[in-house]
């Protein structure tokens, strides 16, 4: 079940399964970790059946924060009934569903596995990660330790003490550069190099070049995109090639469209016409992906994100993380969001505040540049990276007196890469164009796949 907007329940204490005697936490065919803490069970252990976890029906409610006095057996009926916050879960034995009682009416999910009654213990077992995800909490698997993550967000999100008022700051400044019809225009430069076989045999530095320059109209919702760039690619067995092209871009992100245009680049595949424009639709083929309305709950959002402070920001992305391992769960993530930016983080540098935070291999450093209050004037990243196998890469990015610049180096595995990209922003009455001009021929790219496709016979 996807999720993008979520009524979360809030969860309780674990205190009453981690204070008495216990099975460890890691017998059994997975383990548990319930906002980011272990944890044990006190009389039967976790079992794996048809790819999906199951506890006995009091551990599982136990784990999600219900009391005991919630949970009830019917014996007559065989189901298993928790109820809390006004939300009543229902599941019946051997029935592949889920009911969710609460507030606004009754829901069934379907499900792809039953509860069961174990013969060997006579209890009871019940998904547990398929009762938490009917929750709406976030879960996730990590195969490698055999552990079910479960975190019940709004429960982390109370225990929060962090405040982003610098990071709220930086938000509302952020905000005049959207909420406006707004020009950038600027360059960008490319250069890629690697080492690969000449026609002889040997190895040779190849380099791949790609230089333009553009200029962007944005609004909150719409984008138009223009530029002309010089393609080049050298090496010493075949000299320089050159080439220059032109592509346009147009995109509504209400409607989910985007146009692309490029006459160079039709005329080199042999299209009859190069100065068609060719359609991709985002909303059809995220809703085909994700189900129905999921982009249109993708882009509320984004609209939400921009319209709010960071919290709110920071609360519907936790909401959205799927935690990948005991050691990165939605609390592990809150604490790496806290390092780098909550009022804490920041330190006063002259009239700037910056924020800095190492893990796994990582360095960011942020910045906030202020006018000498509390005002943010602008902004500046740093990141550095730096992987086992050798590749390391290094960023930059800031934005100051409406100006934006950007670079990008990528060494290791044989290749090296530098990206340069500077844009000036200036308020603008013109509008941006989401379309392509009146008349203009139309291709519907998944339309012209399928029909290639078709032709083909494949």
């Amino acid at each position: 079940m996807k999720k993008i907007w979520h009524s979360m329940l809030c969860g309780g204490a674990l205190a009453a399964l981690l204070c008495t005697p216990a099975l460890a936490a890691g017998e059994g065919d997975f383990s548990l970790v319930v906002n980011g803490e272990p944890v044990s069970f006190t009389d039967a252990l976790p079992q794996l059946r048809e790819n999906r976890s199951f506890l006995p029906m009091a551990a599982t409610f136990q784990a999600l924060g219900y009391e005991d006095g919630t949970i009830t057996w019917d014996n007559d009926a065989r189901t298993v009934t928790a109820e809390k916050d006004g939300v009543t879960l229902l599941l019946a034995i051997g029935k592949q569903e889920i009911k969710v009682t609460g507030p606004e009416g009754e829901e069934t999910i379907p499900t792809d596995v039953a509860p069961y009654i174990d013969p060997a213990s006579d209890r009871t077992y019940i998904p547990v990660g398929l009762v938490a995800d009917a929750l709406d909490y976030n879960v996730g698997w990590d195969g490698n330790t055999a552990t079910v993550m479960i975190d019940d967000v709004d429960a982390i999100l109370e225990a929060n003490t962090a405040t982003y008022a610098w990071m709220d700051r930086y938000m509302e400044y952020g905000r005049k550069y959207t909420q406006d019809a707004c020009q950038v225009t600027g360059g960008y430069q490319m250069e890629l190099t690697a080492e690969s076989a000449a026609e002889d045999g040997t190895l040779e530095e190849r380099c791949f070049t790609c230089k333009g320059d553009y200029t962007m109209l944005q609004s909150l919702k719409v984008l138009q995109f223009d530029t002309d760039m010089v393609l080049s690619t050298s090496a010493p067995s075949q000299g320089t090639t050159s080439l220059d092209v032109d592509a346009a871009m147009r995109m509504n992100l209400e409607t989910g469209k985007l146009y692309f245009q490029s006459e160079a680049l039709s005329g080199m595949m042999g299209a009859e016409q190069t100065d068609s424009w060719y359609l991709m639709n985002l909303k059809s083929t995220m809703d085909g992906l994700y189900g129905s309305g999921y982009y249109q709950e993708l882009m509320a959002l984004a609209y939400q994100e921009n319209d709010g402070g960071f919290g709110e920001a920071l609360a519907l992305s936790l909401r959205e993380f799927t935690p990948a391992s005991p050691d990165m769960t939605t609390k592990d993530m809150l604490q790496l969001y806290n390092q780098l930016f909550s009022d804490e983080a920041f330190q006063k540098s002259g009239s700037s505040y910056v924020s800095s935070s190492q893990w796994d291999g990582v360095d960011l450093t942020f910045t906030l540049f202020t006018t000498g209050g509390n005002q943010v004037s602008g902004y500046a990243m740093e990141l550095s990276a730096n992987d086992p196998s050798g590749l390391s890469m290094v960023m930059t990015a800031s934005m100051k007196n409406d100006k934006m610049e950007m670079n990008m180096e990528l060494h290791g595995m044989g290749m090296d890469m530098t990206m340069t990209m500077d844009g000036a922003y200036r308020r603008t009455s013109t509008k941006p164009a989401g379309t392509p001009p009146a008349g203009a021929e139309v291709v519907d790219v998944m339309e012209l796949l399928l029909s290639m496709v078709s032709e083909t016979g494949v």
